[in-house]
């Protein structure tokens, strides 16, 4: 029993760094968040990333009391369709931004924060 549950922690291991390395490879990919308006658990987020010279607006709403943090991030289906023409696949780099975002490799722009 115990030779299967290091089998399988090795196993989920292996694939939780082969994801995080997927998610690497968009080194040139910042984000920077434009407007914030929070509330007691969850803020609704307005901003946009660039990859390889391209500018991409989201929008995003982050939970951080129930869970731990968490962050979703929605684009249109036209910033959708281009990614996928510069060859990328869009769910990655959300899942990418949502990761910078929770590690707090961002930058706020403006003023346009509502507590």
């Amino acid at each position: 029993m115990n030779a299967v549950n290091n089998s399988d922690e090795r196993i989920r291991g292996e694939r939780i760094r082969g994801e995080r390395d997927e998610y690497d490879r968009y080194d040139d990919l910042k984000v920077y968040v434009t407007s914030v308006d929070a509330s007691d658990i969850t803020s609704r987020l307005n901003g946009y990333f660039t990859l390889d010279g391209e500018r991409i607006r989201f929008q995003g709403i982050a939970f951080g009391r129930i869970g731990g943090h968490n962050i979703h991030v929605k684009i249109s289906k036209r910033a959708e369709a281009m990614l996928k023409r510069m060859g990328y696949d869009p769910e990655h780099v959300l899942v990418a931004v949502q990761m910078k975002m929770i590690e707090g490799d961002i930058t706020i722009e403006g003023h346009d924060t509502k507590e």
